[in-house]
């Protein structure tokens, strides 16, 4: 306890710092004073637990003080030194709030001990309460922001009714979501690189990072709503909405944070239309993929005639310059193609991606008649190419990575197309085939054929370009694909049938490949078909 003595009497300042430090490590004088003015130009510049003052003294008395400290420092207790004749001023003093009082003529110090430690106690179990109340009441609004949020994400996810929307207005005091209103949403840009790379030392710590400098941005421009969605997602709801404040979000967020982040917005509206906004501004956001990183994108930009409908392509025209090893060739067609898209776009998103799975799975029809896997091409970056293309966020990734893999793959397909392997290799290949669904041991593998494991090994890379473990799992995801097409089977039940005991290993595996997981995977080829 931190105590600041106020008395203009030498002889008994000098006396209660003799007696204080007798109490060892429960009290530490900070300070001394002559008078009430000298006393508060302490308290300005140290902080104090206890003020012992005298009542009577020159400039400014001890109840003078007494009300100041009450004013600027309510937690400080002020135990007040008397003399006889100073009753009726003791009484004043504790009806306007002195804790404790002691005559200093009849001061013992074992009396003055005890009744500073009794101030202590006290100043202790107050402070206990005011943090318990703290905590309470940070956990109510924590609860409530989580509710409030947990609701405006209901409303933003299904269509809700005029009385559902009333409702939450009201209950969340929301009143300030008048017309215009707009539905902004956001993505962090390379978010699964950030998580991979734990520069935020978790998710949760990235997104309270973002959140907390949007929140301090929006209360400039009036306040807004902040709606956490996930994988880096989120929402802002705003009335009379200021493309300033996303600008600004923008340029916070890359100069302190070092991250991108890009915007969708939904036209305006005349009354809050949660689930139709945040439809247009999830459209919106999703042409990024166009237009690149950290783009504020508005619904009204979009082209009008953009389809689903995924365009022919000519595949033979390709599979001639791939079957020409004409690399010069295939990246001229690959850059026209992505400059005439991208300057006018005419498919969506969804539809350009498929559009690039197919030009992927052209190349992978030319290494068929040869025996050979588009799996089991030497990887680019450590990436396969239906994963880059089901998971880049722009068309420019896809295009960089892909003009980079063309000339991993004519390599691949100069070094191992048309060549005859090993009768051993074959047979190798065959009894994964064969038993795909039961646990293989590269030693299993190299007794059958008589050879040591780290002689397989050695061989079966040098010839077929890949390890056996990564054709081993391509040959199960290769199986895995089939299987998802058949309605009727269990994503465990087909993890089972391909080797796999733990159906997420299988799903994990399976995401490597192909950028998305198997449930993804079985959605889209239904969907397709």
């Amino acid at each position: 306890m931190r105590i600041l003595i106020v008395d203009d009497e030498i002889l008994v300042r000098i006396g209660l710092k003799t007696i204080i430090p007798m109490a060892d490590e429960y009290f530490e004088i900070i300070g001394e004073a002559s008078s009430g003015l000298e006393a508060l130009k302490i308290l300005e510049q140290t902080p104090c637990d206890i003020v012992l003052t005298d009542i009577r003294m020159p400039e400014m008395d001890g109840l003078t003080l007494l009300k100041s400290i009450h004013e600027r420092w309510p937690e400080i207790k002020v135990f007040m030194l008397s003399n006889h004749n100073d009753f009726q001023y003791v009484q004043t003093a504790l009806r306007l709030g002195a804790v404790e009082y002691i005559i200093k003529l009849e001061m013992d110090p074992s009396e003055l001990l005890e009744k500073l430690q009794l101030i202590r106690s006290r100043l202790f179990a107050e402070r206990q309460k005011n943090e318990e109340v703290t905590r309470l009441e940070n956990k109510v609004n924590l609860y409530g922001r989580e509710v409030k949020e947990k609701r405006l994400r209901d409303l933003l996810m299904r269509r809700s009714t005029e009385r559902e929307m009333e409702e939450l207005l009201r209950d969340f005091q929301l009143l300030s979501f008048e017309a215009p209103f707009t539905v902004a949403v956001a993505k962090i840009e390379d978010y699964d690189s950030l998580l991979d790379h734990n520069r935020f030392q978790s998710e949760r710590l990235l997104n309270f990072t973002v959140a907390n400098v949007v929140a301090e941005i929006c209360k400039k421009y009036g306040g807004a709503e902040y709606v956490e969605l996930e994988r880096g997602q989120f929402v802002i709801l705003k009335p009379h909405f200021d493309s300033l404040l996303l600008k600004e979000i923008c340029h916070a967020v890359r100069t302190f944070l070092k991250l991108s982040i890009s915007f969708g917005v939904s036209v305006c509206y005349n009354k809050p239309e949660m689930t139709k906004g945040f439809m247009e501004a999830n459209e919106a956001l999703e042409y990024r993929f166009y237009r690149g990183r950290g783009q504020i994108i508005t619904y009204g930009e979009l082209p009008e005639t953009m389809t689903d409908r995924v365009e022919p392509f000519d595949s033979d025209l390709w599979l001639k310059r791939i079957e020409d090893h004409d690399e010069a060739g295939i990246l001229q067609l690959i850059s026209d193609w992505v400059l005439s898209s991208g300057q006018n776009p005419v498919s969506t998103p969804d539809a350009m991606r498929e559009q690039w799975i197919r030009l992927a799975d052209t190349f992978a029809l030319s290494l068929k008649s040869e025996q050979l896997d588009i799996y089991s091409v030497t990887l680019h970056e450590g990436k396969y190419p239906h994963h880059v293309i089901r998971g880049a966020e722009t068309q420019q990734d896809i295009y960089e990575w892909f003009t980079g893999w063309v000339q991993v793959f004519l390599n691949y397909k100069k070094k191992h197309g048309r060549q005859r392997w090993r009768a051993e290799i074959h047979h190798v290949i065959g009894i994964i085939n064969d038993r795909l669904h039961m646990p293989l041991k590269v030693s299993d593998l190299a007794a059958e054929v008589g050879f040591t494991e780290n002689y397989l090994s050695i061989l079966f890379k040098r010839e077929t370009g890949e390890t056996i473990t990564d054709c081993l799992t391509r040959i199960r995801m290769k199986k895995a694909r089939e299987l998802l097409k058949e309605p009727g089977l269990k994503i465990y039940e087909i993890s089972e049938q391909v080797g796999y005991a733990d159906p997420n290993h299988f799903s994990r595996s399976f995401k490597q490949l192909e950028g998305m997981y198997p449930t993804e995977y079985r959605k889209m080829v239904s969907g397709r078909s």
